[in-house]
């Protein structure tokens, strides 16, 4: 924990220091266990840059010419285990080494859907240790066979890597929706409807409603069952809009929003358009700096053309409501949390010879907040961060001109 001017930090979504020391070296030379899995000849290698920024267009920019089933295609999955699935590794890893997972026990059954070649499960394991030991039945679901049939290679050879029985893989071929023959205390998707989303025309609110639908028809809802689930998605406006539809249609169905949420309220940062034909407004993704990140992954995103300064994610993690998952990993205050969603603000001087102020946007209870350091303190995005004397804002209380945000000081 760390004071500052009255305010405390109590959580980091991305602190490095929580990453395992085996994980971290995995995911320096993920490349090796890339190439073990699927071994890439000198010509092949010196084609990846190329290969790696077409499929980036193909997912971002230029994405109707990318076929549904590109999975299946070895040069596309080539490119996207060497490329995507590292960089996605990379922040899926930071971030599980920050969350609690301790309601997962011995027989527990787990649904990864879109799985691909089982980025999420491979990184679930590197950033949690006390997992491994762990009895889990993992159900990876994703259309293309032969990106789950690669996956599985790759989770051995980590597993490998980190010592510990594997857990127990069972591949699933098929969308969404498939027939899986257990309940699953936990559901994970990560990197998947922003993919589904863009083949429909359907209003995002009418979609959540629906595969929230989906997703619940697969967890475990018995009498000793304390089930969850996670979504994650790139930190794009639209994907931050859907994903906080999902985190209003989890809270309906009875989960609590454990992470990144400091409250159950209505999400201030849902992404909505402002006015008709208005612009974004601000939507809830989070973001740490790549300085650390393996350096062959940057000087390969380098090489493609497509350097990458942050890693951004938007997401949800929601679990049964419980005593214990009230706080799930945050302590019980009794002032106000504050979870910091934005890089340093700088704020003009109030008056005249004042220096210019450093802050950032956040998420509360009491909505959308600009937080103003007193001291030049630094927080970072999705630091959790408690400030004392905490309550309904007072009638005439500062706020942000641009954004209407209440002005907190920290």
């Amino acid at each position: 924990m760390e004071k500052k001017s009255g305010a405390k930090i109590i959580q980091s979504l991305f602190d490095p220091k929580q990453i395992p020391d085996d994980a971290k070296k995995i995911l320096q030379d993920f490349d090796q266990i890339a190439q073990s899995s699927m071994p890439a000849n000198s010509k092949q290698l010196v084609a990846l840059p190329k290969q790696i920024r077409e499929l980036s267009h193909q997912m971002t920019d230029d994405r109707g010419s990318r076929r549904l089933g590109y999975m299946n295609e070895k040069t596309f999955l080539a490119s996207y285990v060497r490329y995507f699935m590292w960089w996605n590794l990379v922040r899926l890893t930071r971030l599980f080494s920050n969350l609690d997972f301790d309601f997962l026990s011995d027989g527990d059954v787990c649904l990864d859907i879109g799985s691909g070649p089982l980025t999420l499960p491979c990184a679930l394991w590197l950033a949690r240790p006390d997992l491994r030991s762990k009895k889990l039945v993992w159900y990876v679901m994703d259309i293309s066979q032969l990106a789950l049939s690669l996956g599985e290679e790759i989770f051995l050879s980590v597993v490998a890597a980190t010592g510990g029985e594997p857990w127990k893989i069972v591949r699933v071929k098929g969308p969404l929706g498939t027939a899986v023959k257990e309940k699953a205390a936990f559901v994970s998707c990560a990197n998947m409807f922003n993919e589904i989303l863009q083949k429909q025309s359907e209003p995002p609110d009418f979609l959540a409603k629906k595969y929230s639908q989906s997703l619940f028809k697969y967890l475990d809802f018995g009498e000793q069952a304390s089930p969850a689930i996670f979504l994650a998605e790139p930190g794009t406006p639209g994907s931050g809009r859907f994903v906080s539809l999902m985190r209003d249609a989890f809270i309906r169905r009875g989960l609590f929003a454990a992470a990144p949420c400091p409250h159950q309220q209505n999400c201030p940062m849902d992404g909505r358009r402002l006015g008709k034909g208005g612009a974004t407004g601000k939507w809830c993704n989070f973001a740490f700096d790549t300085d650390d990140a393996p350096k062959k992954l940057l000087a390969l995103s380098a090489k493609a053309g497509i350097p990458k300064e942050r890693a951004v994610i938007s997401f949800v993690y929601a679990r049964a409501q419980s005593d214990a998952t009230e706080t799930a990993g945050k302590p019980k205050t009794c002032g106000g949390l504050l979870r910091i969603a934005s890089d340093i603000i700088r704020v003009p001087a109030a008056e005249p010879g004042q220096k210019p102020r450093i802050g950032h946007y956040a998420c509360s209870e009491q909505g959308l907040v600009l937080a103003l350091s007193k001291g030049g303190h630094r927080v970072y995005s999705g630091d959790l961060v408690e400030i004392e004397n905490a309550g309904k804002p007072k009638s005439g209380a500062a706020r942000d001109a641009k954004t209407g945000a209440l002005i907190v000081e920290i």
